[in-house]
């Protein structure tokens, strides 16, 4: 009897996995699509396409479950039509779904922060490259023990630099208005740790938790703040790049990151370069991008990082962008699809 009952759980859930694995993609796209947000899609496909596409499928564990390269090389040369649009999509297209466990999206930005090449009473936070005696120093230590020569830029503020070492990178105001280009360099190689959780799970801060209430809560316990930032082991080191500082910043890929367009995922279960709709479950609302990007903290095969740009509106957008999650991978169409 018990064996029976086992049975027929199976047969119930393995349909029902079955049935929202199988849902028409033209349905789900046709019905929670916007048509505005398919130009920048295309566009940056085309161009991943052309640099790093075929390579990073090939490598990935999961090929070719994403499509052959026959197959992407074939929709890949299609992308030279100008009529790249949402019939295009759907001609050319088709969905898999690797998990419906629903995961979170969340959003990331490039922040900027007050820099100085001198140590001053003001400036006297180091801004690190990389320097391999640092791997598998927590936090604390290398602060405390840092060398001068791998101090790149000094900064006003623990808890700015902080907040870029998690965005990955940014931008640096110099004195004068003139700006510098903050690239991310390596890191210690620690697991990171998310500070909210630990705001959260020690009651610490009530109610919604975000970068913004988190920031409010470092700035006005500074006694707490170290304590609370060490939390997280992992440390990130940058480079600096003084002429390309109107360029976005670049993605794990090895291309700049478009707004609304890149996003980071977990690359254990996706290779970068891929093609994703991300259903931002709460709202109904479907959005294109490709997956152009990694963060310690995007663990899961629905869950995903969305760039939103740079600037004051950026840091909103990606401060407050928390929703529940599916990731559909775009993958070319068999010809007898």
């Amino acid at each position: 009897m018990i064996l029976k009952v086992l049975i027929l759980f199976f047969i119930f859930v393995y349909k029902d996995v079955q049935s929202k694995n199988s849902i028409d993609t033209n349905e789900l796209i046709k019905s929670h699509f916007v048509e505005k947000d398919v130009s920048n899609f295309f566009k940056l496909l085309k161009k991943v396409c052309e640099k790093k596409l075929h390579e990073n499928l090939q490598k990935h564990r999961s090929y070719p479950n994403f499509g052959t390269i026959s197959q992407w090389k074939m929709v890949c040369k299609k992308l030279n039509t100008k009529n790249l649009n949402l019939s295009f999509l759907l001609q050319n297209f088709k969905h898999k779904v690797l998990s419906n466990k629903q995961g979170i999206l969340t959003g990331y930005y490039e922040p900027e922060i007050n820099v100085s090449f001198k140590k001053t009473k003001k400036f006297n936070v180091p801004i690190l490259r990389y320097n391999k005696n640092y791997d598998q120093l927590d936090r604390n230590k290398i602060e405390s023990n840092f060398k001068m020569q791998d101090v790149l830029l000094w900064t006003d503020s623990k808890i700015e630099l902080f907040f870029l070492q998690i965005q990955g990178s940014g931008f640096g105001s110099l004195e004068k208005k003139k700006k510098i280009k903050i690239n991310y360099g390596g890191n210690n190689k620690k697991k990171y740790s998310s500070i909210g959780k630990f705001l959260k799970e020690k009651k610490l801060i009530n109610g919604e938790i975000n970068l913004f209430t988190i920031k409010k809560f470092l700035y006005q316990n500074p006694k707490l703040a170290d304590d609370i930032l060490n939390h997280n082991k992992r440390y990130i080191f940058f480079n600096i790049d003084e002429k390309n500082t109107e360029k976005s910043s670049v993605g794990s890929i090895g291309l700049s990151l478009l707004p609304f367009v890149s996003a980071a995922i977990d690359k254990k279960y996706y290779p970068l370069g891929i093609p994703l709709i991300l259903d931002k479950v709460s709202d109904s609302k479907l959005l294109p991008v490709i997956s152009m990007d990694t963060g310690g903290a995007i663990i899961g095969k629905n869950r995903a990082d969305l760039f939103t740009g740079r600037g004051i509106e950026a840091e909103k957008i990606a401060g407050e962008l928390k929703k529940k999650l599916l990731i559909y991978v775009l993958v070319p169409k068999d010809n007898d699809d």
